[in-house]
């Protein structure tokens, strides 16, 4: 698949609907953008919370849900809390 768009006087740009179908990004969805060596933009979609969650119970399985540390929501929230106590 190949489109066009246009970089706006902000910077934004738009990804195409197939284009955003197809790497399944949802809206209000973070990017991440890189440069390779060979000067092409790769764009990644990350891992969420969920996902982040369910590799990490496969891979821990063994281990007492105690000795896992905070789970993906916990740290979503003290990181949110972090925000807001920096910005007062």
């Amino acid at each position: 698949m190949r489109y066009a768009t246009i970089i706006t006087s902000k910077g934004t740009i738009t990804i195409a609907a197939p284009l955003r179908k197809a790497l399944g990004f949802k809206t209000g969805q973070k990017v991440h953008l890189t440069l390779d060596k060979n000067r092409q933009v790769v764009i990644d979609g990350g891992t969420d919370v969920h996902e982040f969650e369910a590799l990490r119970d496969s891979i821990t399985k063994k281990i007492p849900s105690h000795k896992k540390g905070l789970t993906g929501q916990a740290l979503k929230e003290a990181a949110a809390k972090a925000w807001v106590a920096d910005y007062l």
